[in-house]
């Protein structure tokens, strides 16, 4: 085994059963942590970590299956996944993501009189992670910090599943009981979800009218490294303000405000690290 091995390693040889287990994938996502952007191949997961083909094989199957690791269909190269980012960007609030996303959320709300919300995907929910309220009388709070929603289920819940590179995991989410359970909550079917994210695929960005009765709601998705999406930037009002003319210009703001935000949260979205 490696000296490498030997550091990344952190439990006890003695150790069995589900210790083992952890530890051992434990020593994965340590590895994959600390190579950033470039990756690994299987071969090269199994050469540092010195474990058999045969365990890295289950081990990698189960965390590409919980979302926890992602392999990249073009190089083959895995990935820390997008579970992980969600999970990054939760603990990152806890020490200045708001504060990072305030001021761009802030001018955008003051240019558009519009609230706005930061989103992240956590596993397989669409969790609201910080809000502008907007100055107009009459406001569309669709929610709030802390407010978890299945992905699909309102404009950044679809913006953060339609853009996901691999089509089977947007079927996988979709087929999920507890998604159909979220459908049948909202009184949404499945078919409408589906023509969500397809304009959202058509158009670049989401748009969701009547989910909270009387309000609409625009959103952009902000890339990980992969390419898939790790958050969103939305803007919510009564619908007569999100009709066109007046929604193309707030959709101009707002992809500049995405951009932006974007760009400043590189050096997360780069470390690929739980914070």
């Amino acid at each position: 085994m490696s000296a490498s091995a030997e550091t990344l390693r952190h439990f006890a040889p003695g150790e069995r059963g589900l210790e083992q287990s952890f530890g051992r994938a434990a020593t994965i996502l340590n590895l994959l942590s600390n190579v950033g952007d470039t990756g690994l191949r299987f071969v090269d997961i199994v050469r540092a970590t010195g474990f058999s083909q045969t365990t890295v094989h289950r081990l990698v199957a189960a965390l590409a299956e919980h979302g926890f690791i992602e392999q990249e269909p073009e190089s083959g190269r895995y990935f820390l996944g997008i579970r992980l980012a969600g999970w990054a960007f939760a603990a990152a609030n806890r020490f200045g993501l708001a504060e990072i996303a305030h001021p761009i959320m802030q001018a955008l709300s003051a240019e558009t009189e519009d609230s706005v919300f930061l989103s992240i995907r956590s596993g397989d929910m669409a969790t609201c992670v910080a809000q502008i309220e907007g100055s107009y009388p009459i406001r569309a709070l669709v929610v709030k910090p802390g407010d978890r929603r299945p992905l699909g289920l309102g404009a950044s819940a679809v913006v953060l599943l339609a853009f996901v590179k691999d089509p089977a995991e947007i079927e996988r989410v979709l087929a999920m009981p507890e998604h159909r359970a979220g459908c049948t909550a909202r009184g949404v079917d499945q078919a409408q979800v589906r023509r969500w994210i397809a304009e959202a695929q058509r158009d670049g960005y989401a748009s969701v009218q009547d989910l909270v009765p009387g309000t609409a709601g625009i959103a952009l998705p902000i890339f990980g490294p992969v390419g898939n999406p790790v958050a969103a930037l939305s803007l919510a009002a009564i619908a007569p303000r999100l009709a066109p003319p007046r929604r193309e210009a707030v959709l101009q703001r707002l992809r500049a405000a995405t951009a932006e935000l974007e760009a400043r949260l590189q050096p997360l979205l780069k470390a690929r690290a739980p914070l």
